[in-house]
């Protein structure tokens, strides 16, 4: 016998659900519980079911396929949903962002991005940002710098990876530009820790995730990519919680008029079917050693026919349009709260990526207990949130982005609430 709740048992304590539930199904923006109980998620897996949960197009592609062949090994042959999935990917972006290699999940595609960088360069540094999250494993863990729970007791740590500071600008001091702020923390590496020509890559998030939902000055992004040329570097832009729509574009850097070298790609792209995506051009590729990427479950059949149904569902039920629409409301809705609350520091995002950061108020002193006690009180009415920021004082919202009016309404009825209860 065990004292653990239904959820927990043969689970290990750290992976307690940020919901105390089991779920039975899930269908479009709500899930159902063993208990019978319904629940409206503006979670969706950490922003991996875009197209609602059970899309009918993604569920009728995933079952034709897995009547077909569920695992081809990407080094043993090719299939049909992995080839026309890259297709696709490739029409979302520029022209000579051509070639596209498969992985199993966004972690996968960071660790390859940054092999593909230091294979191209032949260099060992790596520039990335504080409040930075990357993934877990023990590569992507050195580049993560959102929670020290992330990477502490894990050193050593892969080796030659500095960190600078991100453009946060609701955290910049008054009497600086938050652009120069940040773009000057870079250049303070480049002059006191790492040479520029033993930098292989620079890695960044369009707007950071884990890290806050902070989004960064355009500017910031457009002189990252000036470095990055300016030392030689490749500019590996994750876009890994940001893509596939989910800032009402098909991938976030597009806000910002700037180009990676390599592209990171995962979560969303398949609608809750583990696959991960790393795109570069060709010319990157071709300096690649054989043998040196791959992975026995990159390019899963059944996940790449997911994948090309998500992106058909996203384009013919108009999510993208959606996102920005409903991310308008919601975000405008927040910043009327804030207005209204001071212990709401700040409302940001972009689309349906957005997150409201808490304070105590008259300060911008980080309020954890009070983000905390909001995610609580709207579970309280069945609405699934999670928490963001480094230090716990933030709330994020990534319905899906096919979600309704009638829904959205709903879940600003219960927000509502939720903030008349816990920050008045």
């Amino acid at each position: 016998m065990t004292d653990k709740p239904a959820h927990m048992i043969h689970m290990p304590h750290f992976l307690g659900p940020v919901a105390p539930i089991t779920i039975d199904h899930a269908e479009g923006s709500w899930v159902y519980d063993t208990d019978g109980g319904k629940w409206l998620d503006f979670v969706v897996g950490i922003a991996v079911v875009n197209t609602g949960h059970c899309h009918p197009k993604v569920v009728k592609a995933v079952q034709e396929q897995a009547a077909k062949v569920a695992h081809a090994q990407m080094n043993i042959y090719r299939h049909g949903p992995m080839l026309e999935l890259a297709e696709d990917i490739v029409d979302l972006l520029p022209e000579d962002m051509d070639e596209v290699m498969f992985a199993n999940s966004g972690a996968e595609a960071v660790e390859n991005a940054v092999k593909l960088a230091k294979q191209v360069t032949r260099r060992p540094g790596i520039i990335a940002f504080h409040g930075a999250f990357h993934g877990r494993t023990h590569l992507t863990m050195a580049l993560t710098d959102s929670a020290v729970h992330y990477r502490g007791h894990h050193e050593p740590l892969v080796p030659c990876v500095y960190h600078a500071r991100y453009c946060y600008p609701f955290r910049t001091p008054a009497s600086e530009d938050p652009t120069a702020y940040a773009i000057e923390d870079v250049r303070r590496v480049l002059r006191a820790e790492i040479y520029g020509d033993d930098v292989a890559c620079i890695i960044v998030e369009p707007i950071q995730g884990e890290g806050g939902f902070i989004v960064p000055t355009a500017e910031f992004m457009l002189e990252l990519r000036a470095i990055a040329d300016e030392i030689g570097a490749c500019l590996i832009i994750d876009e890994i919680q940001a893509g596939m729509g989910r800032t009402g574009k098909w991938f976030c850097h597009e806000h910002y008029d700037v180009k990676p070298d390599i592209l990171t790609i995962a979560k969303g792209i398949a609608s809750g079917y583990p696959l991960g995506a790393i795109v570069a051009p060709k010319a990157l590729w071709d300096k690649c050693l054989p043998g040196s990427m791959g992975g026995t479950y990159g390019g899963n059949a059944v996940a790449c026919a997911a994948g090309v149904a998500t992106i058909a569902a996203m384009k013919e039920d108009g999510m993208l349009a959606n996102a920005t629409r409903q991310g308008e409301k919601l975000l405008k809705f927040w910043q009327e709260k804030q207005a209204q609350y001071p212990v709401i520091g700040e409302a940001r995002g972009k689309g349906l990526m957005l997150a409201i950061e808490c304070v105590q108020p008259g300060t911008k002193e980080p309020n954890a207990a009070v983000a905390k006690a909001f995610i609580a009180e709207c579970q309280k009415h069945k609405v699934i949130l999670m928490g963001a920021c480094s230090q716990g004082n933030g709330v994020r919202f990534l319905p899906p982005l096919n979600i309704s009016d009638a829904e959205m309404d709903i879940a600003m009825g219960v927000f509502a609430e939720a903030a008349k209860a816990v920050f008045a």
